[in-house]
């Protein structure tokens, strides 16, 4: 099996955990896991990874290649999801076979915030859909943190925030010509 990053160089297989194995490339240190090894893994763990790991937020350093790569299983191209959750890297996944690409630390990166035994869920549309919301919402935010600069931004989210929440909010619109 060849490494979709570095082409021509062969993977080997090894242990990425206890009763998972993946393929890594020995150059660029991805890893490619399979989607039979992952759903294996996941019915032997069950629920217990999730308090094993969960809450430890090192950064690693993450080298997300972005360019396009095929499935080292199929041939099929892979599609990228980006994680969110604070992550700002995305997953390679095959929509034919269901593996999955990790470039160098992205394994290590989930599994530190307790997302590697939910990494199936990284796919699913309601995360996607999510993860564009939340994209959205900080552009808008962004977007009107330089229209009006960050004490203008601040005093205005109190003031609607203020609006939301009074009583008569209704009228205050009208009185305001919202």
């Amino acid at each position: 099996m060849k490494c979709p990053v570095c082409k021509d160089q062969v993977m080997s297989s090894k242990p990425l955990e206890a009763n998972l194995s993946a393929h890594a490339c020995g150059q660029c240190s991805g890893k490619w896991i399979a989607s039979f090894q992952y759903w294996k893994w996941k019915d032997i763990s069950g629920k217990s990874l999730l308090s094993s790991c969960a809450g430890s937020e090192d950064s690693l350093p993450v080298e997300d290649r972005t360019q396009a790569k095929l499935c080292p299983e199929c041939g099929h191209f892979l599609r990228r999801f980006p994680v969110g959750e604070g992550l700002g890297f995305g997953l390679d996944h095959c929509g034919n076979c269901g593996g999955t690409w990790f470039d160098a630390n992205e394994w290590e990166s989930l599994k530190s915030r307790g997302l590697h035994d939910d990494v199936h869920k990284i796919f699913s549309e309601v995360w996607q859909n999510r993860i564009r919301s939340e994209e959205h919402a900080a552009a808008i935010e962004t977007f009107y943190k330089e229209k009006f600069g960050e004490e203008g931004y601040r005093k205005a989210k109190d003031l609607k925030a203020w609006i939301d929440t009074h009583p008569n909010n209704v009228e205050l619109r009208a009185f305001l010509g919202l």
